[in-house]
This record gives C-alpha cells, sequence and structure tokens, in this order.
C-alpha cells in the first residue's frame, strides 16, 4: 500500500482557534501514517488526534503504535479523550523516552488520573502496552531511529524510513545546542523530507525567548542546508501567530531553502 504522513496538528504550546488559524489550523501537534491497514503510526498525541479519531469511528478496532516524543502538556492533551482507549478490541502500544528514572508508562499514568482526569489507564478497555523507546525500532515496513534533541526535559528526533522515502521529524527542538544540533544534522542526513520546528522568529529567539525549547525558521534552514535534505516544513507554529504571519515565516525561509512550506492540518507527504 501506498503511505503518507499526514499532519494532523501543527500547532506550538496550545490550542488556539479563530478566523487567523483557518488555513494552518490550531490543534496542536499530532504526526500519523497508516503503516498497514488498520494499524497507525502516531507520533506525538497533541489535540489534532482528534482528527484521526473522528475518520476511526464507527469501524472496527484498530492497532495504534504511538511514539511520543517528550511528555509536555501540548503533545498528550489529546489522549485522555482518544476514544480508541475506551473500545474493548483495540491495540495500542506506546513509546516514549524515559525522564528522571520513569518511564512511558509511569509518566502517562501520573498524568492521567485524579484529580486531572476522571480516569486512570488501568480503567481503560484497550489492550495498551508501554515500552522503552528502540534505537531502530520495525513499525510494519517502517524502520523509526532517533536522537535526542535540545528542549527542556528532553525531547527525542525521530526518523522515519520507508522503503524509499524518509522523513525527519524535529518538533520542539530548540537550536543553539552544539552537539543536539550535530545529531539532528546527522540523523536528517539526505532525508526527502525535514519537518522542523520554527516557533519564532529569529529576532524573538535572540531575545525574549531564548531558552524556551522552540527554533526560528532560520535554524531550521540552516539544518536543511547541512544535512541536504530535499524539502523543508516549518512546524510548531505559535499559537500568538496567525495564517499571514505563518505565510511571512514561509517566504523568509523560501528566500535561503526554496524548497520550503509550512506545514497545516491536513497535509499529507509521501513516505
Amino acid at each position: 500500500m501506498s503511505r503518507t504522513l499526514r499532519v494532523r496538528g501543527c500547532r506550538g504550546s496550545m490550542t488556539v482557534t479563530g478566523d487567523a488559524y483557518r488555513r494552518y489550523g490550531g490543534d496542536t501537534t499530532c504526526f500519523e501514517v497508516e503503516v498497514e491497514p488498520g494499524h497507525h503510526l502516531v507520533i506525538d498525541c497533541g489535540t489534532g488526534l482528534r482528527s484521526l479519531q473522528q475518520e476511526a469511528a464507527g469501524g472496527p478496532p484498530r492497532r495504534y503504535t504511538v511514539i511520543l516524543t517528550h511528555y509536555h502538556w501540548d503533545h498528550i492533551q489529546g489522549l485522555p479523550v482518544f476514544l480508541a482507549l475506551f473500545e474493548s478490541g483495540s491495540q495500542m502500544t506506546f513509546y516514549g523516552p524515559g525522564f528522571d528514572g520513569r518511564g512511558v508508562g509511569e509518566i502517562l499514568g501520573a498524568a492521567i488520573r485524579p484529580p486531572w482526569w476522571p480516569v486512570t489507564l488501568d480503567e481503560i478497555d484497550a489492550d495498551v502496552s508501554f515500552r522503552d523507546l528502540e534505537d531502530a525500532l520495525s513499525v510494519g515496513s517502517i524502520v523509526v531511529r532517533h536522537a535526542e534533541g535540545n528542549h527542556p526535559q528532553g525531547v527525542v528526533l525521530l526518523r522515519l524510513d520507508g522503503s524509499d522515502r524518509s522523513i525527519v521529524i524535529a518538533t520542539d527542538h530548540e537550536a543553539g545546542d552544539a552537539q543536539a544540533d550535530a545529531r539532528l544534522v546527522q540523523l536528517a542526513s539526505a532525508a526527502d523530507v525535514l519537518i522542523h520546528d520554527a516557533q519564532y522568529t529569529p529576532e524573538e529567539h535572540r531575545t525574549t525567548r531564548r531558552g524556551w525549547g522552540h527554533s526560528s525558521y532560520e535554524s531550521a534552514v540552516r539544518v536543511a542546508q547541512e544535512a541536504a535534505v530535499g524539502r523543508l516544513v516549518l512546524t510548531s507554529h505559535d499559537p500568538g501567530r496567525g495564517d499571514e504571519g505563518v505565510d511571512q515565516l514561509r517566504s523568509m525561509a523560501r528566500a535561503a531553502f526554496p524548497q520550503t512550506d509550512a506545514a497545516y492540518e491536513g497535509m499529507t507527504i509521501p513516505l
């Protein structure tokens, strides 16, 4: 079967709504690939996860392999209301980095529980398992590799290699740490597509947003050039930046790297 990565959500930090956000969307980060019939690879579980839920509604139970890049609210807040968790017959396998001596299951279990949520992961109906993120994880015919990025409390950068195409996802990576930047360039080397955080303008990143865990379009372009990727897609759009503002960042990035686009909800990328 032909495979595509679908952008389900590409907004950074928090969900937004309104006329200013119609073209790029307001849901937080979630990417998805149907790797086999009824088997979905999900990268992060922001509010963009709801569109996958809507597509799956009314059909037979499905299998989900979920990889979480990190555990900040905007990357997990779609998970507690994901109906597949409450469907007997659904299968969900979670992978994610450890933090402070805890694995992905313990971390999610600490967030999805009273008083923050009315049920716990022990009360759901789906068949759920939690695993450490492997060096090279095979999901269907896709191989997923990762490297450590630069973000408060950590983040993993992911490379998805299909049979003849590759996509690197570097959401929530802040450029400026030499070692982390080098790891990303190595991970993204010769990839067909690099999806890279570009939440801030260069001026914002140099002044008021340094250390906040996100990059500018200039940093994204630099990685795309150094890694010799085929196409750059800007993501993690600032919640205060409407469609016209994202258009401007894309245009400025294109001046240095013409094969640049900006992620939008519903965007599909061949894999």
